[in-house]
């Protein structure tokens, strides 16, 4: 067993042995006379003394510097090595070395020495480089683990290619991946990483007396971070020439206060507006952004904060559409209601199209935003399965029913699981408006209804609700007059009784209005303004303009990255993206089929990492009693590399320091029981 030692520079101090040498050879000692009568007896005892004093002398200059010497190689930290075996000898299979790098957001965070995760994979490498050449290694991150053994070599090009990624892995699921790559062998965890409180899931932990674990600990200098929770508009849609606002919460977790803190809105690359904020010490609060939609089209939206040096929760991105105009497909059955081409036709927001039913074979029902069957006795089959596509891809369809025939639409209704019509009943008035309803959002006060005169119903039908419907209007004895029930991504709004003048008054009163205006502008609102990176929320693909058979390609805006999509569709007719993460950057994506862009789609970075928590080495220890921990610190770049190489020795080798300290402390009390010792 060959000795070797983990910090050889300390043994440069051996060369302070000279110093007792030099001092033992050059005493400058007085000796003092002392007169005597006889000489006989004194010279036989001064020649006896003499040799004995020569004699100690000598023995302690030994023993000094046995024990100088001893002390200087503890600090040089000797070790054994293990003996290399022989070619021909069969080589024992080593243990496996399992490392975890924490790749994830908060690792950008920064130190004295710069980057967290920089700073982490040069310790990474220094683990490597310090175990012998044939080790097998595994490497664990965020991303899908790699179950293949690398050697040395291979481990410096993984660890050098190691990117930052949006997903986050609790501590238990880190263990058992371990576990899994280990296939309950013996080897050694180390884990690199900040240890954020939200990632030590330390009850879920199961214990495993195979692996050995090393946390080591690394935590950034700076501490304090705002960053946007997340937004929220106040209307359910969108469209051209309205006013919209825009909620923003933001929040601190620093314990700083941060005063006329600035927010900043923008479109299209353009900076619409900025507000400031004061946003408490180690608390949260919530502006609004009022602004205009003047243009159609598509928004690409983001709201800005300045933050250093944690800058990847400074932004959020958001993305919504806008049509030029709502296009209105009127369908009657025996005579038109003329008050909807009147209310329609004369803005020009809107594009009114009426016909008869019987002329409605060729239609294409994704071009119009509302469809109107008003009274329809009788729907075909291929039309039914039109409407059906209709409202799965998102459309709006409003149903106003014939007061004379009881069994139309009921096939239809049957197919989408909708309300049913039951029996004719006469004279009821409107008394109760769903102001909170989706349809009605932000469009009356809360009382409404309560002291307005609403309108009178001659003939109406009795309905029967769906599990999943919503009343919007009802009368006084709490029949529902119109419900909505959601279908697909669409909306089918079935009414109790027919809009025409001689049945009911609806079409003079105010209420008309808001009420066809916002059935005809809620296209899509089920699809989302922004995703959060490595969530597991499905990705929908508007499909308005979506066309089959024709590749599709999902780009980021600045054209750094793009990708074919995998797409399919579910059983609502959804287009769902598959593949969502090859994404890992947070920002607006444009999918784009045939040369045009036909969807935008947001990515934004999880927020659970802005939180910058951190579990002390207390807390690791106090979960893991048999594991190593060790606190990484920023500010002691050289000596963190030595303590990683302590414990890589400590894991692989035979330390002899004790050994040296107790045999440095022997030697000194022998030394001084010699010096105290008198001469015969």
């Amino acid at each position: 067993m060959a000795i070797q030692f983990l910090h050889p520079e300390f043994l440069y101090a051996l060369s302070l042995l000279a110093v007792p040498i030099v001092l033992h050879l050059f005493s400058l000692k007085r000796y003092k006379k002392v007169y005597f009568s006889n000489f006989t007896f004194l010279e036989a005892l001064q020649q006896q003394k003499k040799n004995s004093s020569r004699i100690k002398k000598w023995l302690l200059l030994l023993l000094r510097l046995l024990a100088i010497a001893c002390i200087v190689i503890a600090f040089a930290t000797p070790y054994t090595a293990r003996r290399e075996q022989s070619d021909a000898t069969p080589a024992a299979p080593r243990q496996q070395i399992v490392i975890y790098a924490d790749n994830s957001f908060s690792m950008t965070n920064t130190g004295a020495q710069g980057i967290l995760f920089e700073e982490a994979k040069k310790h990474l490498l220094d683990i490597v480089t310090s175990y012998p050449t044939g080790t097998p290694f595994r490497l664990l991150s965020n991303d899908a683990p790699d179950r293949l053994t690398l050697t040395r070599e291979q481990m410096y090009d993984a660890l050098a290619s190691l990117k930052i990624s949006p997903a986050a892995k609790p501590l238990s699921r880190i263990l058992k991946e371990a576990r899994e790559l280990t296939e309950g062998k013996p080897a050694t965890l180390f884990l690199l990483s900040d240890f954020q409180t939200f990632n030590c899931d330390f009850p879920a932990v199961t214990p495993d007396t195979t692996l050995e674990t090393v946390f080591l600990a690394i935590t950034p200098e700076n501490r304090n971070n705002i960053y946007i929770r997340d937004i929220r508009f106040d209307r359910a849609f969108h469209r051209q020439n309205q006013y919209d606002r825009l909620h923003i919460t933001l929040a601190d977790d620093a314990g700083q206060e941060h005063p006329r803190l600035p927010v900043t809105l923008a479109f299209n690359g353009h900076k619409k507006s900025t507000v400031t904020a004061d946003l408490p010490a180690g608390g949260s609060c919530e502006v609004e952004i009022n602004y205009l939609n003047a243009d159609e089209g598509m928004y690409r939206g983001s709201v800005k904060i300045p933050d250093v040096p944690v800058i990847f929760d400074n932004t959020f991105y958001f993305t919504y559409s806008i049509a030029s105009r709502a296009e209105i497909l009127y369908l009657w059955q025996s005579a038109p209601n003329p008050h909807f081409g009147k209310l329609f036709a004369d803005t020009a927001d809107f594009g009114f199209t009426a016909m008869p039913l019987a002329q409605s074979a060729g239609i294409v029902p994704s071009h119009y935003s509302l469809i109107i069957l008003d009274a329809p006795t009788a729907l075909s089959s291929g039309l039914e399965s039109l409407l059906e596509e209709y409202l799965i891809n998102g459309g709006n369809l409003l149903i106003l029913p014939d007061d004379l025939r009881t069994e139309a639409p009921e096939r239809l209704l049957a197919k989408l699981q909708a309300p049913r019509l039951t029996a004719a009943d006469t004279n009821t008035d409107i008394a109760r408006i769903e102001t909170r309803a989706a349809l009605f959002r932000d469009a009356f006060a809360e009382d409404a209804g309560r002291q307005t005169v609403l309108p009178h119903i001659r003939r109406f039908r009795h309905l029967t609700l769906a599990p999943s419907s919503e009343p919007l209007l009802s009368d006084k004895r709490g029949n529902t007059l119109l419900a909505a029930h959601p279908f697909g991504k669409g909306i089918l709004y079935l009414s109790a009784f027919n809009f025409a003048p001689e049945n009911s008054d609806i079409t003079y009163h105010p209420l008309f209005v808001p009420l066809m205006a916002n059935m005809a502008c809620r296209l899509n609102t089920s699809l989302n303004t922004s995703y959060t990176l490595g969530s597991d929320k499905p990705v929908i693909i508007d499909n308005r303009h979506y066309r089959e058979r024709l590749p599709v390609t999902v780009r980021h805006e600045d054209r750094s990255f793009e990708f074919i999509p995998e797409i399919r569709k579910d059983f609502s007719g959804d287009l769902i993206l598959t593949n969502p993460g090859r994404i890992r950057k947070a920002g607006i994506y444009e999918v784009i089929q045939d040369g045009r862009v036909i969807d935008l789609l947001a990515w934004n970075i999880p927020r659970e990492e802005s939180r910058l928590l951190y579990c002390t080495e207390e807390q690791l220890r106090g979960a893991f009693p048999h594991a190593r921990v060790e606190n990484i610190r920023t500010t002691r770049f050289d000596r963190n590399s030595d303590l990683i190489k302590e414990i890589v020795h400590q894991d692989t080798n035979r330390y002899l320091t004790f050994w040296f300290i107790l045999a440095a402390l022997l030697i000194l009390l022998a030394e001084q029981w010699v010096w105290r010792k008198k001469l015969n």
